[in-house]
């Protein structure tokens, strides 16, 4: 039977990227926050990097690297009222260890059209009580079927928000004072391997082309936790193993260089921070159709197919032009985003009772 301290699990795939970690930490953070009596636990596939633990947020951390052998034992150990999958589902819902009365929510990211006809067919949506879309409606763009229609939520993206006493924190950190250009080059989690390895060397060759000519230019190159080579920085060149921060470190930045995700691309949203975004290539995801959205509203350049000194001498010639960042600026003041982040919390406390 389920604990008598409301319980929510959060099954949490994380071994390369940081998008669904960050996005059941944004959406515990709020359950908390409404209902500080309920226990949150996220299931990992791995140990998350530092600073991806919080205060009162319980760790299941999966001890086979290629398997979720343990699933079935933390589900028995935390007796969940609600477990929430966040994009992933079970290969087999026969075996999943999950049966009634407990609650399931399902988190639907928006996927590549073959995926989502996938996702939209398996059984298991069947089983789950709510189904939560971390998108607009029109940035999701797929017919919900009948069947899943009255248990579905278009919460809109969840996304954690800047603070200024986290801003001035960073600044002091990476010593940043007001009037420096600030650049921040992230790869997200940094998982993906090759993708990884060619957007730094595009990077770096985006460092090399800036830096004679911008004399307080402050360049932070982000890894990622999930990266396994080290960067050797480049003079004037600030790299950095991870920054759980990362909103914050956005929001105090000139421009960002980023792969095109869910997490960085709606951080660049609530931060209106002019982008330039080199999307790779991902088997479910389609991160090409999600920053050439935000180009067509001008409010980010999108760069793929080209080579790292093309694409070097773009992000040159946006950052001489003060009117073109600007003109960003004036765009994002224009772009209104609605949070989902409580409105998720809402609909799985609502399960609990």
């Amino acid at each position: 039977m389920p604990a008598l301290r409301p319980t929510v699990l959060f099954q949490i795939h994380n071994r390369r990227g940081l998008g669904h970690l960050v996005r059941a930490l944004n959406i515990a953070r709020e359950i908390r926050a409404l209902a500080p009596a309920t226990e949150v636990v996220l299931y990992t596939r791995s140990e998350p990097a530092a600073g991806f633990r919080h205060p009162g947020i319980r760790y299941a951390v999966e001890t086979d690297p290629e398997a979720p052998t343990h699933w079935s034992d933390v589900v028995r150990a935390t007796v969940p009222n609600t477990v929430v999958y966040d994009t992933i589902l079970p290969r087999d819902p026969g075996t999943e260890p999950v049966h009634p009365p407990t609650r399931v929510v399902y988190i639907m990211r928006r996927c590549q059209e073959a995926q989502q006809r996938a996702v939209f067919a398996h059984p298991w949506l069947d089983r789950a009580d709510a189904i939560l879309v971390p998108h607009e409606p029109d940035e999701f763009g797929y017919e919900v079927p009948a069947r899943l229609r009255a248990r579905t939520t278009f919460v809109g993206p969840i996304v954690r928000l800047p603070t200024r006493d986290a801003q001035a924190r960073l600044r002091e950190r990476y010593d940043l004072p007001e009037g420096d250009f600030v650049l921040t080059s992230t790869a997200g989690g940094g998982g993906f391997a090759e993708q990884a390895d060619a957007f730094f060397e595009t990077v770096f060759a985006v460092h090399r082309h800036l830096a004679p000519g911008m004399r307080r230019l402050r360049h932070l190159v982000v890894q990622g936790p999930n990266f396994r080579r080290e960067l050797e920085p480049l003079p004037g060149m600030t790299v950095v193993a991870v920054e759980p921060e990362m909103i914050d470190l956005l929001a105090v930045s000139d421009l960002a260089i980023a792969e095109g995700g869910y997490n960085t691309v709606n951080e660049v949203r609530v931060t209106k921070t002019p982008a330039v975004f080199l999307p790779s290539r991902r088997g479910v995801d389609d991160q090409g159709e999600r920053v050439r959205a935000l180009e067509a509203r001008g409010l980010a350049l999108a760069l793929s197919g080209f080579g790292a000194d093309e694409v070097a001498a773009r992000v040159a010639a946006l950052c001489a032009s003060a009117t073109a960042l600007g003109e960003m600026r004036r765009r994002y003041a224009e772009d209104h985003m609605q949070v989902g982040n409580r409105a998720a919390a809402e609909r799985i406390l609502g399960l609990c009772g």
